[in-house]
């Protein structure tokens, strides 16, 4: 063999010999997993960015299942998941054994709000706590990963900073929005009013008729009183709400009650269970609107009928439990929120 060609031979096996170990570590180099990405930087951020008289808080979240992290006075980062005290759709979430999950992960109960508490020191890196925060949406709060958004914000330094009202989305996360101002609680806990009070276990459908059948029959009976007004009411359990009002083709009561097609967090509530639970009421799939509906004829049903099936549906399919008040409003109310009658 000339020396020219033993060269070229001696060459080629160099760099055979480099390119073996080089793909094999490309094989074994991790894929990079975007959204723990995504939390390590919104963490980092609010660890590096300074504003005069604000402090930063790095939210994320899934629908109403969310961690929102903020930097304690010594560099460390104090992290809160939300509860169901006041978001009540996270009682379908917050299952016993996920809470126990949580506890595991190192997650307390904080009463001041309802959440779930972890603080991590100074020395802990962005990347670990992404990743434990990541760890308790997933495993706690059954979060999809595909499904977190991000977010980070700066909001004036204050002892008890504004914080999104109960059933509001995202319930107990600070937020200084101007738009949720009407609703928030701007104070240091969350204290439910007397008449949300109500033990989990006694609200039974008989115990919320007891407290709410008087005001629903009544505002069944003002339907009914003034068919062809137009006229609406709206039962907001915080978990979901059914909306009636009167009609005259055939004479009855129109309502419809909440689907997820406009508010995809209620899926988590409306399991296919309480979906049966619906039709056995006799409420139609959405199709003719964005809701499951029905109505109740005025020579087939008292108003105290109507209102008892409506607290029924309210405790079977949503699962409200009187935790939350219910909430009544009207076309003449100053409503929390903007929605609609039934129909225009």
């Amino acid at each position: 063999m000339s020396q020219e060609l033993l060269s070229v031979v001696r060459t080629a096996l160099v760099l055979l010999a480099l390119a073996v170990p080089l793909a094999a570590r490309a094989d074994q180099a991790p894929t990079a997993d975007p959204s723990r990405s995504r939390a390590e930087a919104a963490l980092s951020n609010i660890r590096a960015l300074e504003r005069p008289g604000k402090e930063g808080f790095a939210t994320i979240w899934d629908g109403n299942k969310y961690v929102q992290c903020r930097m304690t006075e010594d560099g460390g980062l104090r992290c809160e998941a939300g509860g169901a005290l006041m978001q009540p759709t996270l009682n379908a979430v917050l299952t016993p054994d996920r809470i126990a999950r949580l506890s595991t992960l190192g997650w307390r109960p904080d009463v001041r709000f309802g959440a779930y508490v972890r603080t991590f020191p100074a020395s802990a890196a962005a990347a670990q706590v992404a990743a434990d925060v990541l760890q308790a949406l997933t495993e706690g709060y059954d979060a999809q990963v595909a499904n977190l958004e991000f977010s980070t914000a700066w909001v004036t330094r204050e002892p008890c900073p504004p914080r999104n009202g109960p059933g509001q989305n995202l319930a107990g996360m600070v937020n200084d929005d101007p738009a949720m101002q009407s609703t928030a609680v701007h104070d240091c806990f969350y204290v439910p009013t007397v008449d949300a009070q109500v033990s989990s276990a006694a609200a039974t459908s008989d115990a919320l008729f007891t407290r709410y059948g008087a005001r629903i029959t009544a505002e069944i009976q003002r339907l009914r009183v003034n068919t062809g007004r137009n006229l609406f009411v709206i039962f907001d359990a915080g978990i979901g709400f059914i909306q009636c009002q009167e009609d005259t083709a055939p004479p009855g009561i129109y309502c419809e009650a909440q689907s997820a097609y406009y508010w995809p967090p209620l899926s988590t509530v409306l399991t296919p269970d309480r979906i049966a639970e619906l039709h056995t009421a006799g409420y139609a799939d959405p199709g003719r609107t964005a809701n499951y509906s029905r109505t109740y004829p005025f020579d087939a049903y008292s108003d105290e009928q109507i209102a008892t099936q409506i607290i029924n549906v309210l405790h079977d399919a949503y699962g409200y439990n009187g935790v939350a008040v219910l909430a009544i409003s009207t076309e003449g109310s100053k409503a929390e929120d903007s929605r609609t009658p039934c129909r225009p």
